[in-house]
């Protein structure tokens, strides 16, 4: 594996910036049926890489909806992402990383 996002758990849960990470907490469970209904679930596709022989660029970059060309040929770096209230940041391992909605 290889660390993508970089944060306490309050800046990765409200301020999640990675992809995949995005992806990962649209996936918890949420206790209400009512707030099931208004989250934005990520489903991905696209192919699993092999861990074996990953891809080159950004391991995450075949299951991205973000993914560009830059990322087939460029590894991203842990690099400082600013949230969009620009109240703070943590660093997160992407070219376009950026917050997103995911509750």
């Amino acid at each position: 594996g290889k660390m993508v996002e970089i944060g306490s758990d309050e800046e990765i849960y409200e301020h999640a910036t990675h992809p995949y990470t995005q992806a990962l907490l649209s996936a918890v469970p949420v206790p209400d049926p009512s707030g099931r209904e208004r989250r934005g679930r990520i489903v991905l596709s696209g192919d699993v890489p092999s861990p074996a022989k990953p891809p080159s660029g950004c391991r995450f970059r075949t299951r991205c909806w973000k993914a560009q060309e830059r990322c087939a040929v460029e590894t991203p770096a842990l690099t400082v992402r600013e949230w969009l209230d620009g109240a703070a940041a943590h660093d997160s391992a992407c070219h376009f990383a950026a917050e997103r909605e995911i509750k």
